[in-house]
C-alpha cells in the first residue's frame, strides 16, 4: 500500500468514526417533550367522547372495573425539553361495582417519562410520603368505605404512547394513550384484603399547552 492509499484509508477511517460517535451521541439523547416556550401551563384533561371506551379512564382489578368519565391536571413546566413530566390528576363522576367511587391521589402523583422503552413509554407512581397510597373509595348509605389502595411502583407492563396533533395553522397538542400494566394494589375494607398485581389501567387524556399570558403554546414529543 503506497502513502497516498493509506492517507486516503485513515481519511475514510475518520468518517466513520465521527459518523458512528454522531449517530450514537444522538441516540442517547432518546426521546425527549417539547415547548416553544420556556414557561408553559399543560392542561389535561378528558379526550375521547363521553362514554366510549377511549372517553373514559379505567382501573380494572379483581374487584371490578372502575370508570371515571373526568379527568383533569395542571403542570407548569419551566424548560423548553424536559425528560420527564409529574402529574397529580383529579378524577370525576366515577363508578365501580355500582357504586360512587372516588380517588383520592393524596401525596401520589403520575411520573411520565419521554423515552421509549419498546412501543411504550414508562409510567411510575411516586408518593412523597412514605407509605402514602392512592386510596379509591366508594360510597356506600352515604359514607365513604375503603376499597383499593394503590403504593407507590413502577408498574411491570405497557406504559403511555404519545400522539401529536396539529391544530389549525401550527399548534400542536398531545394525546396520551394509556396501557398501563402489573400494577400492583391492595383489596381493602368490605372490598376484601388481598394483595395483587394484576392492575391495568386505561385511557386518553389530551395535553394543550398555554403561556403566562395564556396564549396557545406548540408543544410535541420526538
Amino acid at each position: 500500500m503506497n502513502r497516498k492509499s493509506k492517507a486516503l484509508g485513515l481519511a475514510l477511517f475518520a468518517v466513520f468514526a465521527l459518523s458512528a460517535m454522531t449517530a450514537s451521541s444522538a441516540s442517547a439523547a432518546g426521546e425527549l417533550f417539547h415547548s416553544d416556550g420556556d414557561h408553559t401551563i399543560l392542561d389535561a384533561t378528558q379526550d375521547g367522547a363521553e362514554g366510549s371506551e377511549t372517553g373514559l379512564q379505567t382501573f380494572h382489578t379483581t374487584v371490578g372495573k372502575l370508570t371515571c368519565k373526568g379527568v383533569h391536571a395542571e403542570v407548569t413546566i419551566t424548560e423548553t425539553t424536559p425528560s420527564q413530566i409529574t402529574a397529580k390528576p383529579t378524577y370525576t363522576n366515577c363508578q365501580g361495582l355500582g357504586l360512587t367511587t372516588h380517588v383520592h391521589m393524596n401525596t401520589c402523583d403520575f411520573l411520565f417519562t419521554s423515552e421509549k422503552v419498546d412501543s411504550d413509554a414508562p409510567v411510575h407512581i411516586k408518593c412523597e410520603k412514605l407509605g402514602d397510597e392512592i386510596e379509591i373509595k366508594a360510597t356506600f348509605l352515604g359514607s365513604e368505605v375503603n376499597c383499593v389502595d394503590v403504593p407507590a411502583q413502577t408498574p411491570t407492563g405497557g406504559g403511555v404512547v404519545y400522539h401529536e396533533h396539529v391544530v389549525g395553522a401550527k399548534i400542536r397538542t398531545l394525546t396520551i394513550e394509556a396501557t398501563v400494566k402489573g400494577i400492583e394494589y391492595t383489596e381493602t375494607g368490605s372490598c376484601g384484603s388481598k394483595v395483587a398485581n394484576d392492575g391495568e389501567y386505561t385511557g386518553n387524556v389530551l395535553i394543550e399547552g398555554t403561556n403566562t399570558n395564556k396564549e396557545e403554546t406548540d408543544i410535541w414529543w420526538k
